[in-house]
């Protein structure tokens, strides 16, 4: 029985120790749990998944808000938001929870003594409302992952290294299935619409089973700038897409993705309260494993 090769796609946000070797092991072992637990190991045979790590790309910072670009040198502070990322978060943000928006407190002080300086009184402000209708604490959980999104959509020399590091490992290992966490399903779609995933020896596409899995598609403002507003997000034809998505996960809003993408499957899994955004959480469910076992018999 041949083995079979999966290329995983992190969520940008990443320590210094994250190699491609570390998150590999990492999701391996959750995978390979996951298989056992469910019976499916034996008639799944040998998996291997490989996960391209972008630590070059997206280095670690001192602070909880990422650094943005590839060529910007080690500092004790992040680069302050300018006009065009405000825009941007506010946007994202008034997505993720539209009736905050009417709950922002306009007066001239507010949101001038809620945080650091690295995010202007308007940010504040819409973050302040967010947390007020989606529960406190969720915009610290969800400005990193927005600033890291605008940082890969408008920084085209990152964007285009975090591709190419994916497309290197389909095309390296011949990976016939995907998994795509976090921003990772931001990315790995991204590449689908820009026609640069990797086609089948003998034409057709080479990734023929897409699983995502805490998934911000759903509400960030990025779909923006990896589709085209108005039309269901797609995949190709002959490439089968599961969502997994949990009710507490913050990332993916609790929701799933069907009611805005084509010919995706949703399913609802449990991670519990705490850290429900976690990838080995989604890796070790049995959906995993059952959608594992079919691409292996392909």
């Amino acid at each position: 029985m041949n083995m079979l090769q999966i290329v995983g796609v992190h969520g940008i946000r990443q320590g210094a120790s994250a190699t491609e070797e570390g998150r590999s092991r990492t999701w391996q072992g959750s995978v390979d749990a996951a298989l056992a637990a469910s019976g499916h190991a034996g008639t799944a045979g040998p998996v291997r998944i490989t996960v391209p790590s972008y630590q070059g790309v997206y280095p670690q910072t001192a602070t909880r808000y990422m650094r943005l670009g590839p060529e910007t040198a080690p500092t004790p502070e992040d680069a302050p938001v300018d006009e065009e990322e405000e825009e941007f978060i506010l946007r994202a943000l008034a997505t993720y929870a539209p009736s905050a928006v009417g709950e922002e407190d306009s007066s001239p002080t507010a949101g001038r003594t809620l945080g650091e300086g690295r995010l202007t009184p308007r940010i504040l402000r819409r973050a302040h409302a967010v947390d007020r209708v989606a529960g406190k604490g969720v915009t610290d959980r969800l400005l990193w992952l927005v600033r890291e999104a605008h940082g890969y959509l408008r920084h085209a020399e990152t964007g285009a290294a975090v591709r190419a590091a994916v497309r290197a490992a389909l095309v390296a290992k011949g990976a016939r299935m995907v998994i795509a966490h976090s921003l990772g399903s931001v990315v790995f779609y991204d590449m689908v619409t820009r026609g640069e995933v990797p086609a089948a020896a003998g034409g057709g596409p080479g990734v023929t089973s897409l699983i995502t899995c805490g998934s911000p598609l759903s509400w960030l403002a990025v779909r923006k700038g990896v589709h085209t507003a108005g039309g269901p997000l797609s995949v190709p034809a002959g490439t089968e897409w599961t969502n997994l998505y949990a009710p507490n996960d913050p990332v993916s809003r609790g929701g799933g993705l069907s009611d805005l993408a084509v010919g995706v499957t949703d399913v609802k899994v449990n991670n519990g309260r705490l850290n429900a955004h976690d990838v080995r959480r989604y890796l070790n469910k049995p959906a995993v494993a059952e959608r594992i076992t079919k691409a292996g018999l392909l």
